[in-house]
Order: structure tokens, then C-alpha cells, then sequence
């Protein structure tokens, strides 16, 4: 496995999304802050949550991340519809309206938690999707809507949604536009769990703490053999999960771990 390369960044502002750093857990928080638009996905929200994102990625002293909405009763509106009926012939042809957004999420590296409250339907659901683990509140409100609108899924929804839930209840929810209950989120596998909304961001946050007592190199190593068994014929995936897991018998993590298990005590990955 590569050596991953993780920086001391600097601390960015932004228009649309607000970044806030747990430094003790090492936990990075990003909310989406945009109400006049209802924190659709504008060019300026993309820009700034694909910078956000590569911001606490790259960011040594994060191992986690987590995704939430400032807004009291939306997550996510979803595509700006204004953007897309105001779309070049150029852009169409690229295919690039969420070119760069769509890569910058495939390739966070680091656990991502997402946390949904109200509405997340179209893009602001693809969106979410994105998330390792995903906990959403009693009342939120999931959807693809976007045949509604003369078009389909345009940020992995199709693909995303038919992994987690199967073909036909894919093609049922994608072809009527219905939308997606919390319970029905919870039950079909979409969410892991479902509070109430006034505990969303401490059950995230107890979460990542969870995970952040973890090295963060082998946070990385997990997340990436997790995603190959999506990616990869299980025989090539087995493979590489052998080649990871031999990378990291002789790193100060697994010295660590072992060491404290024969000692009986808690191990310390805090900067490993």
C-alpha cells in the first residue's frame, strides 16, 4: 500500500459552508449554509464543499469527517435548477456539471458520517449518499425526483441507490419519484440509524468519536479495502485487502495495538 501523503493545512473561509474543527477528537465538521437557496448544489456550494472537503482530508490532525446542514428543516434541495435550464451546449457535451464535486467525493479517503435532517431529494440525496455512514431524523424526506423534470440521477444516484437497496426497489422509487420515509431509509438500508432531530449532530459526533480512537492510517487502509468489495471482483478484492493488511503489520499502529492488547489497556493511536 502507498505511503499516503497528509498535510498540515491551512484554516480556509467560505460562502457557502461553515468548517468547524473538533481538535481533541480530531473530528472535521462541514455544514451547508446557504438559505436563500436552500443549500442547493450552485456553482459557488460545489466550489466551496469541494474545497471544504479536500480541506480536512488532506488535514494530518482530522480523522474523520462529518457532513450537516444548518438549515432547521432541509439538508439538501438538490441541483440548482436555474443552473441546469441555464446550461451551455459546451458543458452538456463535456458532461462536467458535477464533474468536479462527483470526483472530490469519490475520493475522500477518510471516514465521511452524514447527517440528514429534512429534505434531501435529487442531488442533496446523491449527495448524501456519498456518506461511509449515514444517520438521518424522524421527519426527513428522501427522494430522486429528477424524471419529474425531463432528466435522471446525474451524481451517482442510479448507481448508488441500486447498490444499497437492489434493482427493483431502485427502479421503483428512481421511475415514480416517490419519496423515501426515515423508516423506510432505515429499513431498505439507505440510513444507519434514525434520532430525533435535535440529537443529530451529537449522534454523529458520538460516532466519530468512536472511530477517531483509531489510527488514521489504518482508517484509510479499511475505508479503502471496504470500497474495493464495490469495485472489484471479490477474487482481486481478497488480494489487495491481503497486500493492505500486510503493509501494516510492521507500522507504529499495529506495534501499538498489539502491544497494548498483551498489556490489557486501551491503545493510544492519537498521532499514528
Amino acid at each position: 500500500m502507498q505511503r499516503i501523503a497528509l498535510l498540515h493545512t491551512n484554516f480556509c473561509s467560505y460562502e457557502k459552508v461553515i468548517v468547524e474543527r473538533l481538535k481533541s477528537d480530531q473530528i472535521g465538521l462541514i455544514y451547508l449554509n446557504s438559505p436563500n437557496d436552500l443549500n442547493s448544489l450552485s456553482e459557488p456550494m460545489k466550489r466551496d464543499l469541494a474545497l471544504a472537503i479536500q480541506e480536512l482530508d488532506q488535514d494530518i490532525n482530522i480523522k474523520v469527517l462529518i457532513l450537516l446542514s444548518k438549515l432547521d428543516k432541509l439538508f439538501c434541495a438538490g441541483a440548482n435548477i436555474k443552473d441546469i435550464s441555464n446550461i451551455s451546449l459546451e458543458s452538456q457535451l463535456k458532461g462536467d456539471i458535477f464533474q468536479n464535486i462527483f470526483q472530490v467525493l469519490e475520493s475522500i479517503r477518510k471516514p465521511l458520517i452524514v447527517g440528514i435532517n429534512g429534505v434531501a431529494l435529487g442531488g442533496g440525496l446523491e449527495l448524501a449518499l456519498n456518506g461511509d455512514i449515514i444517520v438521518a431524523t424522524e421527519e426527513c424526506k428522501l427522494g430522486l425526483p429528477e424524471l419529474k423534470l425531463g432528466f435522471i440521477p446525474g451524481l451517482g444516484g442510479t448507481q448508488r441507490l441500486t447498490k444499497l437497496i437492489g434493482k427493483t426497489n431502485a427502479m421503483k422509487y428512481i421511475l415514480t419519484s416517490d419519496n423515501i420515509s426515515a423508516q423506510e431509509a432505515y429499513q431498505r438500508g439507505i440510513v444507519n440509524s434514525v434520532v430525533k432531530k435535535e440529537l443529530l449532530r451529537e449522534e454523529c459526533i458520538n460516532i466519530a468519536k468512536r472511530i477517531s480512537e483509531k489510527s488514521l492510517y489504518t482508517l484509510i487502509a479499511a475505508k479503502a479495502a471496504i470500497k474495493n468489495a464495490e469495485e472489484m471482483p471479490i477474487s482481486q478484492a481478497n488480494k489487495v485487502e491481503r497486500q493492505i493488511f500486510n503493509s501494516l503489520l510492521n507500522t507504529k499502529a499495529a506495534k501499538e495495538g498489539v502491544k497494548a492488547f498483551v498489556e490489557k489497556r486501551k491503545p493510544n493511536f492519537k498521532n499514528i
